[in-house]
């Protein structure tokens, strides 16, 4: 894979087993269960349920989509299930409750990690994506006392260069744009690989300060 931001090293592959419906009812149920445990901190892979190496043919044999996602910080990596979509947001989550959600593939929110992207403000984000800019961001976040505290952050968007990238024997032909952003308290820098009808193939995005970064692939 060309530039695949290191979201996890080959061998992590073993770790995985299969990814497919939430329904505990349906026959690739147990095939795909666990899957996210890799990403919890601590969390040891169940030993019996390795799916071997991921392959095309393995994605495309699933009767759902996948993503495959990695927590940077925790250096771990699954696959995570489609679950539902309204409009231009969409819901990814695992038979153990995680939760990712995405607008046009920006990271919108997460449940389950403990130090959770509650919800974000991505209009502006969003429009940069279209050729670079300014913006602001505002994110709320799930403190450890339960609470919720909103953080805004000035951000500039620039496309950085364009770029081949393989998933999985499927080749995209990307722009690629980085996205960084300044608060007092604090910032970071959001990139990803974007084709010419919007569609983002990969990108690394932040979740919190508590759980770092997050790396994804369209699968």
């Amino acid at each position: 894979m060309t530039r695949i931001l290191r979201i996890c090293a080959a061998g992590a592959l073993a770790l995985l087993t299969a990814c497919g419906p939430l329904q505990g009812t349906n026959p690739t149920a147990n095939m795909l269960r666990g899957m996210y445990d890799v990403l919890r901190p601590g969390a040891v892979p169940d030993a019996g349920g390795s799916a071997g190496p991921l392959t095309r043919a393995f994605i495309e044999a699933q009767p759902t989509e996948l993503l495959r996602v990695s927590i940077i910080s925790r250096e771990t990596t699954g696959l995570v299930p489609f679950a539902a979509r309204n409009a231009d947001t969409v819901t990814w989550v695992t038979p153990e409750g995680f939760g990712l959600i995405f607008r046009n593939g920006l990271l919108a929110g997460t449940r389950g990690f403990g130090d959770d992207l509650m919800g974000a403000d991505l209009g502006g984000a969003l429009a940069s994506l279209n050729g670079g800019g300014q913006h602001r961001r505002t994110l709320d976040f799930m403190t450890g006392l339960d609470q919720i505290t909103r953080r805004d952050f000035s951000c500039t968007t620039v496309k950085t260069g364009e770029d081949q990238i393989t998933i999985f024997e499927r080749t995209y032909d990307t722009d690629v744009f980085e996205e960084t952003c300044t608060s007092p308290s604090g910032g970071f820098k959001n990139s990803y690989w974007r084709d010419r009808d919007g569609v983002i193939w990969q990108s690394r995005q932040w979740i919190s300060d508590g759980t770092g970064y997050l790396g994804y692939q369209r699968l």
